[in-house]
């Protein structure tokens, strides 16, 4: 908006001050504007907070309606010759695991060289030879091309290393003038076998070649000899080429330590686990609590005196339909009945506590972790029928989750109760900028037209004070 300065110059008259108490009166229409932005952008934060606590609660409420949630087990035994984990695929049961042996990766070593850093290759013409090394169980062998000078044990071990395949390289000093070029291979198993060549170097290949098919390419040694592991479970015979089994029993992992001292094996003990359950139906509760107490801060009251203004302090979204529409659907499914041996969230230790908290929140839930604990334990499966039902409508978690996933929508024309009130928040929002805009320029208009008439009428004065100055001095000359 354009300023104004010295209006009324010259003159008796303050149109400056005027001028300026006018724009003041003319903007107050833009604060009204404002302020309803302001109202409506608080809103929209609200319902961002409300829709991310009803989202957290969704997440919760779906792990419910999973009967993985309610099937975990556990490894209870204590074993030596390996260890054990499960998860909710696992029968319970004994099982008796006899290890006879575990899996090793296969380690070749070089004959002794007098230096790490002596060229061990000849001289090529094209200053390169390429190193293969093979393994069963890799489908594409490891090629590396080495120059001249990468022909030192330093630099074999170092462009192996740097080729991040199946094979690690070492170099061993047994003594001063007695060094060894090891390789291991980083798969257990005899598909981890290695056979090793140089082509395009044949000094090099009679230095690290290595095939165990060929007594006459074994230029390298076998330190450590690969195995496979080797182990029984309930009697039948499994190998497998690493430690960690992951396809003997359905839903146990076995990661194997070494053989077992007892010839009969031992014992592995999968038992149910209620602990990852408790974990999941107390991760609702905290969920729904949040929310509660989302609400509260959204609807916060102040009580004010009679007749004073409401405090700035109350919530953005006090006394909102649909912040009343989320919690009546909320105690809604909170208190229904489902069927089966369990009908209410009471007979497993969650009830409503009726009081205050220290957030504002009424309403919030509380666990009692024994009662939760012997419903588990005595019976799992009716826990599980009253958190899913059918999977479809009935069950507590089901009907939850399928509510709030309603709620949450933002489907193009299945949007939820949110997306609508953000919908129709934003198109307010974009009418009062148009009407801020409009509202601007009509200012700006009115503005400058009383600027106009204040010079005008600045000049109009200005003029019939010189007209009268000159007439006063006209008549007093004739006088004298």
């Amino acid at each position: 908006m354009a300023s104004v300065s010295s209006l009324g110059a010259g003159t008796s008259l303050d149109l400056d001050t005027l001028y300026t108490n006018l724009e003041t009166a003319e903007k107050t229409k833009l604060t009204t504007i404002t302020d309803q932005q302001t109202t409506y952008n608080s809103k929209l934060s609200s319902y961002s907070k409300l829709q991310s606590s009803m989202a957290a609660l969704e997440t919760a409420a779906a792990a419910l309606t999973k009967s993985t949630a309610f099937s975990a087990t556990a490894v209870t035994s204590t074993n030596t010759a390996f260890t054990a984990t499960t998860d909710a695929t696992a029968s319970t049961g004994d099982y008796s695991v006899d290890v006879t042996q575990v899996a090793k990766a296969q380690t070749l070593i070089s004959g002794s060289v007098s230096s790490n850093s002596t060229q061990l290759g000849a001289t090529t013409s094209g200053n390169s030879r390429t190193l293969t090394i093979t393994q069963p169980g890799t489908s594409t062998p490891l090629s590396i091309t080495l120059t001249d000078s990468q022909t030192t044990l330093s630099g074999i071990a170092d462009a192996i290393n740097k080729s991040a395949g199946n094979v690690s390289a070492s170099i061993i000093k047994a003594s001063s003038g007695d060094y060894r070029l090891m390789l291991s291979s980083k798969s257990t198993g005899t598909d981890g076998d290695m056979t090793v060549s140089v082509t395009g170097d044949d000094t090099l290949q009679g230095v690290i070649g290595y095939d165990a098919s060929s007594t006459s390419t074994q230029n390298m040694s076998v330190q450590t000899a690969s195995q496979n592991a080797k182990l029984s479970i309930n009697g039948v015979a499994i190998e497998r080429s690493s430690n960690n089994i992951t396809d003997a029993l359905t839903g146990v992992t076995l990661n194997l330590k070494a053989a077992s001292t007892d010839s009969s094996g031992e014992t592995l003990t999968v038992s149910r686990s209620i602990d990852d359950t408790k974990k999941t139906v107390n991760a609702f509760v905290t969920a729904y609590n949040s929310l509660k107490s989302t609400i509260a801060s959204v609807t916060k009251y102040t009580a004010v005196s009679a007749g004073a203004s409401q405090s700035s302090s109350n919530g953005a979204l006090l006394g909102d339909s649909v912040v009343r529409s989320v919690e009546n659907s909320m105690n809604s499914i909170l208190t229904s009945v489902q069927g089966g041996s369990y009908s209410i969230l009471a007979q497993l230790g969650i009830t409503i506590d009726p009081s205050t908290q220290s957030d504002g929140s009424t309403g919030a839930l509380t666990v009692d972790d024994t009662k939760l604990t012997a419903a588990l334990t005595d019976n799992p499966q009716a826990v599980s029928q009253f958190f899913i039902g059918d999977g479809s409508k009935t069950g507590f978690a089901t009907q939850l989750d399928s509510t709030l996933t309603a709620m949450l929508s933002t489907t193009v024309g299945k949007e939820g109760i949110i997306k609508n009130a953000e919908d129709g928040i934003n198109t307010t929002l974009k009418t009062l900028s148009d009407s801020y805009d409009k509202m601007s320029d009509s200012i700006d208009a009115t503005m400058a037209r009383y600027k106009t008439q204040f010079t005008n009428l600045s000049t109009l004065v200005n003029s019939l004070t010189n007209t009268a100055s000159y007439l006063t001095s006209q008549f007093s000359s004739s006088d004298s």
